[in-house]
């Protein structure tokens, strides 16, 4: 009867919302497991069974993609470290992030790697040291690094194990435009524009990777400022393979809809959204809200011209008030109605 209530609410949604979006598969984030935020795949928190779990999840939803995070963290634990300089990835971070993928192909599931997140490059918060760790990669010589020594031996890793077709995106940092707005780059969009185009080159000159699009996620907001040619063949963006923007707002409207479909009709470059919920500032638990949040985002990215949309996040296990609660569409051990929207969406795509 549960199932049945909400497959009617479903349909009346679609109805009421006249939304259409077929041809789009919907996926999730589940940026790091177990809430382990930088440490997840470390020996001591590395969880296998909730790995399996997250991909079963993901598996019965009909989602075809999940974006997971991997260098998240200013101080980098997963990587080994002498006299302040990277010495290589830690063993064991390697060896379960390979048995991650290993599960996702199991379940037949669709990694997008995200490499870094933009929001720990925090000058007014951050240790001297781990700040000078964080803005090193954002310049020409500290990616020369990272890529050689850590980059490298991951995807050599990646392809040796057989698992480089599981990978089906890479983002090399998410939601870049914040470290540009705080100054973290040389040369500001043009300094990213160096790093996308230097980071993408190495990384499809490995074997396995070659055709892996590559880009940088940016957010969507009324106050985050773009170039006005932002979407431009000879834009900041240029090197990107798609585009991936992150939208949150309770009405689930997608800003700049307008620009976005018209570059859609272009056909070039795929466009993402790759991460969208509820309003950042909407502290509400509210299943009802999820919902409607949820089918109007669906509505709204296919309108736009988005061919993938992943919404934030699929699984939040902890018990007790949390602010990630709200978004998860499994909280509190249950899942919520706004996940059978998902999976009832998928089943219902060619």
């Amino acid at each position: 009867m549960g199932n049945l209530k909400i497959k009617l609410r479903f349909i009346c949604f679609m109805i009421l919302l006249n939304v259409n979006a077929f041809g789009m598969n919907v996926g999730f984030n589940q940026a790091w497991f177990n809430n382990d935020y930088a440490l997840q795949y470390l020996d001591g928190h590395y969880d296998r069974t909730e790995v399996q779990r997250i991909m079963k999840l993901t598996q019965d939803s009909g989602a075809k993609s999940l974006r997971v995070w991997i260098f998240e963290s200013s101080n980098f634990p997963m990587l080994e470290w002498v006299n302040g300089k990277i010495s290589q990835p830690r063993p064991d971070f390697i060896r379960n992030f390979l048995n991650t993928l290993q599960i996702a192909k199991e379940h037949k599931v669709k990694i997008y790697m995200t490499f870094f997140d933009a929001h720990t490059y925090r000058p007014d918060q951050l240790k001297r040291e781990d700040l000078k760790k964080l803005r090193s990669l954002f310049q020409e010589a500290g990616s020369d690094e990272f890529l050689k020594k850590v980059i490298a031996p991951l995807l050599k890793s990646i392809q040796e194990a057989g698992l480089a077709d599981v990978i089906s995106r890479i983002d090399i940092c998410n939601e870049m435009d914040a470290v540009i707005n705080r100054f973290g780059l040389n040369y500001g969009w043009q300094g990213a524009r160096r790093m996308l185009c230097q980071w993408r080159s190495f990384i499809q000159a490995h074997d396995g990777f070659k055709t892996t699009p590559i880009t940088f996620s940016l957010r969507l907001h009324p106050v985050i400022i773009h170039p006005l040619n932002l979407l431009s063949d000879n834009g900041p963006m240029a090197c990107a393979d798609f585009f991936d923007f992150h939208s949150y707002g309770d009405s689930g409207d997608i800003y700049r809809c307008q620009i976005l479909k018209k570059y859609a009709s272009l056909g070039k470059k795929e466009m993402v959204l790759g991460e969208f919920g509820q309003s950042y500032l909407n502290h509400r638990y509210d299943d009802d809200l999820q919902l409607k949040n949820t089918i109007n985002y669906l509505r709204n990215a296919k309108y736009c011209g988005f061919k993938e949309a992943l919404a934030w996040r699929l699984s939040d296990v902890r018990p007790g008030v949390n602010k990630e609660a709200r978004y998860s569409f499994e909280a509190y051990g249950k899942l919520r109605p706004a996940y059978r929207v998902i999976q009832e969406h998928n089943s219902s795509q060619p």
